[in-house]
């Protein structure tokens, strides 16, 4: 299922996101894991820090001027993620974490889209400690990216992309690299991670 959810389509044919996406990368030292400040007794100590997350409705990304509303959507019939049907809009993969909660919380958006560029479209221009801010109603979570890889689609470790952490996350997911047109999608995926920020 996981695999299938991460083949989350993209639109325009055109080569310029493969050329903006072609040296993208890094990581820096991750944060520490957040600490509890009053742990509980738990029969596995792993499971002692329990967190309740948002359902976010807004988010924005103050270094690139991105702002968008959030969707919440889960697979479609085919299961895939499914993705926003605009260029404006991003998606929370709802059968996931919610951002707040220890583990990955995952938002695709679409880089480009039939007229020109979509919401993700600056996303690869994101650096080491910029923010990403999540909303629902007043309460508000801020993120710091630490790390951004562009990989190939067979090569993505998707159980680390979508799957549990220690601390909370967010990852934010965008198509990159060149078109293939038999898949009717983009080779490779622009993913950001970013550590929440207390």
């Amino acid at each position: 299922m996981i695999a299938a959810a991460f083949l989350c389509g993209c639109h325009v044919q055109t080569d310029e996101v493969s050329v903006r996406s072609e040296r993208v990368g890094f990581e820096s030292e991750q944060p520490a894991a957040i600490e509890a400040r009053q742990p509980v007794q738990a029969a596995n100590p792993i499971n002692s820090v329990k967190r309740t997350g948002i359902l976010p409705t807004a988010l924005e990304i103050p270094a690139i001027k991105a702002k968008a509303a959030v969707q919440h959507l889960g697979l479609t019939k085919t299961g895939e993620m499914a993705v926003p049907d605009n260029g404006e809009d991003v998606s929370w993969f709802s059968h996931g974490y919610q951002p707040g909660q220890n583990g990955r919380a995952v938002i695709a958006g679409h880089v480009d889209q039939v007229d020109g560029p979509a919401v993700f479209w600056d996303l690869f221009k994101l650096q080491s400690g910029d923010e990403i801010v999540l909303k629902e109603g007043d309460k508000e979570l801020k993120f710091k990216v630490y790390k951004m890889e562009s990989i190939p689609l067979e090569t993505a470790d998707l159980s680390a992309i979508f799957g549990y952490h220690s601390s909370p996350e967010l990852v934010l997911i965008t198509c990159s690299g060149d078109y293939d047109h038999s898949r009717g999608t983009r080779e490779e995926r622009l993913i950001v991670y970013a550590s929440l920020i207390e």
